[in-house]
């Protein structure tokens, strides 16, 4: 995404999006997201679409070497919400 367009709610109203077609479209249940623990833009956008994170759901990216920076990774889920 171009920088001029951050903070335009662009990646928030896209993630609602994705989480309406997930569970209309789909059927999901349960729909997780994960990111560098790092990356406070994801996580914010994470939570302003009604994600929860359990710290125990938390865990380092098996394709990253023990020391790199991006290897801790948090975990947010919702479920489908009932009518």
């Amino acid at each position: 995404m171009a920088v001029s367009a951050w903070g335009q709610g662009f990646a928030t109203e896209t993630a609602t999006a994705c989480l309406e077609n997930g569970f209309s479209a789909f059927g999901l249940r349960e729909i997780v997201s994960f990111t560098p623990h790092q990356n406070k833009p994801s996580i914010a956008v994470m939570k302003r679409i009604g994600m929860i994170r359990d710290p125990a759901d938390d865990f380092n990216h098996p394709s990253l070497p023990a020391n790199h920076p991006l290897r801790p990774h948090v975990l947010y889920r919702i479920g489908h919400p009932t009518p």
